[in-house]
């Protein structure tokens, strides 16, 4: 949930630009960034290695942005997620 709508902004031009340039944390990598049309939620899909190192990194990046809620995902049943790995060729 997005509790200061200004600070969560500079916390994701912040994380976007580490993405960009690579610094994101070693484990991280942002998968989806799906913004509510409200500008109170988000969702956000990481592939990290473990929950923890995400929290930890996320939580200080957002601060008091936002309360920041983490679960693993059952990559068994979901649909949609990204392969890892995966090439992506346009013909």
């Amino acid at each position: 949930m997005i509790l200061n709508p200004e600070q969560w902004e500079r916390s994701v031009k912040r994380i976007t630009g580490l993405a960009e340039k690579g610094l994101l944390p070693k484990g991280l990598k942002g998968l989806l960034f799906l913004p509510g049309m409200d500008g109170h939620r988000a969702d956000c899909v990481w592939e990290a290695d473990s929950i923890e190192s995400l929290k930890t990194f996320l939580d200080r990046e957002s601060g008091s942005g936002a309360k920041n809620e983490y679960f693993q995902v059952d990559d068994t049943s979901a649909f949609g997620l990204p392969v890892h790995g995966e090439l992506h060729h346009t013909v």
